[in-house]
């Protein structure tokens, strides 16, 4: 068998981002290959294991698999940017904490999760005055809440769907996304107007309608998914518009 030459693709050739992605999420990574369509990136993703039931317990619980997870990537990998993508689990085990233990198994340039991606986007909108529509049981809707008005925002209006799985989250129709974000939009008209309307929840299927409820109401909506791309593109130089 003769021997033959080859050539190794460099190193930097693509603009290299990580995603760990709860084992019950059937979205994002579809719509992430939406928002990197044209962008020159590599996407890698591992799964962590999360219980179908979203509780304040169960969500903090994904802390111990967290470095496990990370250091499930290709060994030699190291990534321009990596997202943890759970916006309440974020919240629950806390940016700093998630960032450190990411780190901790693989080099990473910068490290980012739906909730801190969502702060940082109401800045750069300059919204203040949030509405908030969550998938989840109305005590983890509300703690995440709590958590964006302690960051510096107003939460004036909020829905949620109450589903208590995320398997179901997974399910609910982009249709049902949209009128929610339409009563939404109603309400506060009719009383105190709100600067974005933000979807929480990497699971909700929504990235398709984002634009049709800003152009039928006025008010930028974004996702949790928009969000974290939009982070993670805004960290590693990749034009993304919020």
């Amino acid at each position: 068998m003769k021997t033959v030459p080859y050539e190794l693709i460099p190193a930097d050739d693509l603009i290299r981002l990580g995603m760990i992605v709860l084992q019950s999420d059937v979205t994002i990574e579809d719509e992430f290959r939406l928002y990197f369509a044209d962008a020159k990136v590599s996407l890698l993703v591992n799964r962590i294991p999360f219980a179908n039931e979203v509780t304040a317990e169960t969500l903090g619980d994904m802390a111990q698999y967290l470095k496990q997870a990370a250091a499930l990537f290709p060994l030699t990998h190291s990534f321009d940017a990596i997202g943890y993508a759970c916006t309440s689990g974020a919240m629950q085990i806390g940016a700093a904490r998630v960032s450190e233990l990411i780190k901790s198994e693989r080099p990473c340039a910068y490290v980012s999760n739906p909730m801190q991606a969502a702060l940082l986007a109401f800045e750069q909108l300059g919204a203040s005055n949030i509405g908030y529509i969550g998938p989840y049981s109305k005590p983890v809707c509300q703690t995440m809440i709590n958590h964006i008005e302690a960051s510096g925002f107003t939460v004036s209006h909020a829905l949620s769907f109450d589903e208590e799985h995320d398997q179901s989250v997974g399910r609910i129709s982009p249709e049902s996304i949209y009128q929610a974000a339409m009563a939404l939009a109603a309400e506060a008209e009719a009383g105190q107007s709100v600067d974005a309307i933000f979807i929480a929840c990497t699971n909700m299927k929504c990235a398709r309608v984002l634009d049709k409820i800003t152009a039928e109401t006025g008010i930028t909506a974004l996702s949790s998914n928009k969000a974290l791309a939009w982070d993670l593109a805004r960290s590693s130089g990749i034009p993304f518009s919020l």
